[in-house]
């Protein structure tokens, strides 16, 4: 459906008002000389499939329609909300059980640490997936979620990863710049497999989880800014999540083969693991960003991305 309020962005800009910054990131890594370049934007004005097709289009590349979703149209509320009466509810607490965390409410989160994926690993991670019938996204959240789950969480703890969703439809909105993402949750914990993580997203698809979460997210239109202020300061103080799984696909830019283009979300105190995973040029970019609240030192992010690519090589067998 088109737009000209961007209501999603309305939760961006009541986050800023309490000092916590939209801040998501876009960079380039040069192959050859192995330097990246940087830069900013504010996630109020596009998500990250907007903020990819802007850079791109400035460097002479053309996206006349954007990346769509499975539907071909935004469904209704009402058929939505039918199906959500009748799913299970998640029992676990929306809270987790960090080894360390310190509260800073307004505080930015860390500059974010990065690393490239070379062609060989990519294909073997590919084949490993398909062997398991399980998606490349859903294996690299299984061992990010591993890696997370060692590294910051109490043991036998269970918590959810925001997995987000391109609701750009096929016949609306698929040009459209602005934040077309929502998403659903997912109840993990250390041992969750690929297996598992992918069965819930399917089932979370199937159950159109996402298409809720974005009828939701549009409260605004009858609350309006102010409603909006008081939802978030209320769920603030009582939802924390692990953060928010991004993989945005394949943005190869053959124009320029030694580039690897890379993301990374913004991330807050509830949500303090911010990522970004993009394929590029035969080439795969994981990036981390983590809020200063469960960072024991200034290495924490750097140590948790080691550990993810470790794990990654561990479950493909990748020598």
């Amino acid at each position: 459906m088109s737009q000209t309020t961007d209501y999603i962005a309305q939760w961006y800009e009541v986050r800023e008002e309490m000092g916590i910054p939209d801040t998501i990131h876009l960079f380039f890594h040069n192959l050859s000389s192995r330097q990246q370049e940087w830069q900013q934007h504010r996630h109020r004005d596009m998500d990250g499939i907007g903020m990819i097709a802007n850079t791109l289009e400035d460097m002479g590349y053309q996206f006349p329609l954007l990346p769509t979703c499975r539907d071909k149209r935004e469904p209704g509320l009402l058929s939505v909300w039918k199906q959500q009466r009748q799913l299970p509810k998640d029992t676990a607490p929306k809270q987790v059980q960090w080894k360390y965390f310190r509260a800073q409410h307004n505080t930015a989160c860390n500059d974010p640490v990065v690393d490239i994926i070379q062609p060989a690993l990519l294909e073997h991670l590919k084949d490993c997936a398909a062997m398991r019938q399980v998606s490349l996204a859903s294996l690299l959240l299984a061992c990010l979620n591993r890696a997370a789950f060692e590294l910051l969480l109490k043991p036998d703890s269970t918590a959810y990863w925001f997995y987000p969703v391109n609701v750009r439809d096929q016949l609306n909105g698929s040009s459209d710049r602005g934040n077309r993402s929502s998403g659903f949750y997912l109840p993990v914990k250390y041992d969750s497999s690929a297996e598992s993580i992918h069965q819930q997203v399917r089932e979370r698809f199937r159950s159109q989880q996402h298409w809720w979460l974005w009828k939701q997210a549009h409260i605004g239109r009858l609350v309006g800014k102010s409603g909006v202020r008081w939802i978030y300061k209320t769920l603030s103080r009582k939802q924390h999540y692990l953060g928010s799984f991004s993989f945005l696909g394949d943005w190869s830019m053959p124009q320029h083969p030694q580039l690897v283009l890379g993301v990374c979300g913004a991330g807050t105190e509830n949500y303090p693991i911010a990522t970004g995973i993009t394929e590029c040029n035969q080439h795969m970019s994981l990036a981390l960003k983590f809020h200063p609240s469960i960072c024991r030192d200034a290495q924490t992010s750097a140590r948790c991305l080691q550990r993810w690519i470790d794990i990654l090589k561990e479950e493909s067998a990748y020598e």
